[in-house]
Order: structure tokens, then C-alpha cells, then sequence
């Protein structure tokens, strides 16, 4: 067998114990949320409740699942529901900038 034939091997055998490391290895800790953030999350859960029940009551929640329901049922929501959902959005856009 050829030295480049066994290096070859070598990597292919290395490569997913690799890959594997990587995955395991944990994540830094987020920042805890501030209180303005949990106060408009708090109250968007508050004021779309009954849409989440109304449209989306069969979705897991994370991943983003949850918002994507949300979002294709836009039209479709409670007044209040949209306006929380403005704000918030509007609010994480002045933070970014």
C-alpha cells in the first residue's frame, strides 16, 4: 500500500471522530434576556395566546416553528396579536441599527 493510499485512509477514519468533537463541544452562555425583552415578550405571548391556540396548537415549539406559524397566519390573527408582534419586531430593529 502507498504511502498516499494509507494517509488517505488515515484522514477518512480521523475525519468523523473530528466531526464529532465539534458537535459535542458547548456552546458559549447566552446573555440572559433583558427586562425590556421579557416585558414585550411577555406581552405578545399574553395577546396572541388565543391565535396560537386558533392556528398553530399542533406546532413544536422552537427552531423557530412557532413564528413561522405565526407568519403564515398573519392575515388571519387578532388585532392584538398583530400590533404585539409590530412592536416587537419594531423594537429588534431599532436595536440592531
Amino acid at each position: 500500500m502507498s504511502l498516499t493510499t494509507r494517509t488517505t485512509l488515515l484522514l477518512l477514519l480521523l475525519l468523523p471522530a473530528g466531526a464529532i468533537a465539534q458537535a459535542q463541544a458547548p456552546a458559549a452562555p447566552a446573555a440572559p434576556p433583558s427586562d425590556e425583552v421579557m416585558q414585550m415578550r411577555q406581552k405578545m405571548r399574553a395577546a396572541c395566546s388565543a391565535d396560537v391556540q386558533k392556528f398553530c396548537a399542533q406546532i413544536e415549539r422552537g427552531k423557530g416553528m412557532l413564528r413561522a406559524c405565526l407568519e403564515q397566519h398573519q392575515s388571519e390573527l387578532s388585532e392584538g396579536c398583530r400590533a404585539a408582534r409590530a412592536e416587537r419586531a419594531a423594537a429588534k430593529a431599532k436595536g440592531k441599527s
